[in-house]
């Protein structure tokens, strides 16, 4: 009986072809399922790091825009009151530009400083640092433009001397080696600055000229401003910030026409006092000087753009 039953063949276990592909391909699925996950989670941690960056310069540029409101720039002069109180309006407007640029145009050339095209009050400690570094034949690209002048602010202006020290050097770069340095993202790319953003509502902007006036006109005599929030942002995963981006982004930014003086909102062709019998014509809000010819506030019509929907703002971190 013992040889006969070593006679016998046991039955072998092993797999069979088609429990072998079963298993390959579960394998091959849960595998995809793992990347797909820690694709996710890179995906987010690199938002969080991009919200933790716009936080940290939000931290000085919203202080630093707000300090405006009680800056003293126009010395009285003879005249109405009326017209003292439009050139202060005007004159403070116009240090925001030249203080908190951001683009390289608005910074003024050296021989700006050393000559008479510029009105002595705008020459200030800050905008004597800015012209030290100013390009000759500045980078056209409004992204890498915005992003170095918003790393400048916080490097030279004075407004927060020790603000650099909470950077890491992995939020700091020279996407275009230009020798100029941004803010960078989580992705690697230039974090975008606009000083002004008309057009662009959010928790803390509300184009509302009456229950959210403009700080620096406390007594409403620009009817139409309304209280505008500096707008730090990153084109976030997809790396598009919306487009076109001259005309207008993803968010509804109108973008001002530069007019004869390359001032944009603040082009000398402005009319100081709103012209008599009309109601177009304010003081930083006439028609002609809007992209479309639409006044400062007014909403943009919705467009089939959505690129912008991923990107990541400091008017966003309320919501995060």
């Amino acid at each position: 009986m013992r040889g006969y039953a070593n006679a016998c063949p046991r039955p072998l276990h092993g797999f069979t072809l088609v429990e072998l592909l079963v298993t390959m391909v579960i394998v091959a699925i849960l595998a995809s399922l793992t990347l797909a996950g820690l694709g996710g989670v890179r995906q987010r941690a690199k938002a969080d790091k991009t919200r933790n960056t716009i936080r940290k310069i939000d931290a000085v540029i919203r202080p630093m825009y707000d300090s405006y409101r009680n800056r003293r720039v126009t010395t009285a002069a003879a005249g109405s009151a009326a017209r003292n109180y439009y050139q202060m309006l005007l004159d403070k407007r116009r240090l925001v530009t030249y203080e908190m640029p951001d683009q390289w145009g608005d910074v003024p050339r050296p021989q700006d400083l050393t000559g008479g095209s510029l009105d002595p009050k705008f020459k200030t400690t800050a905008v004597r640092a800015y012209a030290q570094i100013r390009p000759s034949n500045p980078d056209p690209k409004p992204t890498f433009s915005s992003a170095e002048c918003l790393y400048m602010i916080l490097e030279r202006s004075g407004y927060e001397p020790d603000a650099l020290e909470f950077f890491r050097s992995d939020e700091l770069g020279d996407v275009d080696k230009d020798g100029k340095t941004e803010f960078l993202d989580g992705w690697g790319r230039p974090i975008a600055f606009l000083r002004w953003a008309p057009g662009f509502t959010s928790p803390i902007q509300q184009p509302d000229p009456v229950n959210a006036h403009d700080p620096l006109d406390p007594t409403g005599r620009d009817p139409t401003a309304y209280a505008l929030v500096p707008l730090i942002y990153s084109a976030g995963p997809d790396g598009a910030l919306g487009t076109p981006f001259d005309d207008a982004t993803g968010y509804g930014v109108q973008t001002l026409e530069a007019g004869g003086d390359g001032k944009g909102w603040l082009s000398s062709d402005r009319e100081l006092a709103p012209v008599s019998g009309t109601t177009d014509e304010g003081l930083c809000t006439s028609r002609k000087n809007l992209v479309s010819e639409r006044r400062v506030g007014e909403a943009l019509p919705v467009t089939p753009d959505t690129t912008s929907l991923d990107n990541i703002t400091n008017h966003d971190l309320l919501k995060k």
